[in-house]
């Protein structure tokens, strides 16, 4: 052996994707996940380990087009359902359920949302990965309702003309309502 390399465990990379919205992480991700399967590590093939694992899971193929791992492109569709199903699950799988949690920045606290939702219900109780490129915002992950369920939410605005402050902010009530 001349060289080895080891990364650190994948829990730690999806932390740093996932908190800190690091997209060439999400890029190499996709591409690995075809890699571990025999294939050729790549944007198509890891798309194609995608659609089977949604298929699994009963996640409709019109309800999404993937053209990358990170969602910088403007060729990459989902709808609220198909991220909310696929939250669902992600949630009621006791083998990915803790993992994927602890990717999530927490609202008012840490990643992409520590700035948001301070001071309001949501602040430390709703965890949610946000989106963002030209005229297009996500926000989308979980909170816990004053009753103490847990709920999948995934808001999507595209091509809106209003400030993206505003739209971030409607996104933000929205959480803090539910």
């Amino acid at each position: 052996i001349l060289v080895e390399s080891q990364s650190p465990p994948l829990r730690d990379i999806a932390t740093t994707m996932m908190k800190v919205s690091q997209n060439l992480y999400a890029e190499t991700l996709l591409k690995a996940v075809a890699a571990a399967r025999g294939d050729v590590g790549s944007t198509e093939a890891g798309a194609g380990v995608a659609r089977e694992i949604f298929a699994s899971w009963q996640i409709p193929p019109a309800t999404y087009v993937q053209a990358d791992g990170s969602g910088l492109t403007r060729y990459d569709y989902v709808t609220a359902e198909m991220m909310v199903t696929l939250l669902d699950h992600l949630y009621r799988d006791p083998k990915h359920k803790d993992a994927f949690m602890a990717t999530l920045p927490v609202a008012g606290q840490d990643g992409t949302v520590a700035s948001r939702l301070k001071h309001t219900r949501a602040e430390a109780n709703a965890a949610a990965k946000t989106g963002s490129i030209s005229n297009v915002r996500a926000l989308s992950g979980y909170v816990r309702s004053r009753d103490g369920q847990t709920l999948a939410f995934s808001i999507l605005a595209n091509n809106f003309t209003i400030p993206a402050a505003t739209v971030n902010y409607i996104a933000d009530v929205a959480v803090e309502t539910l």
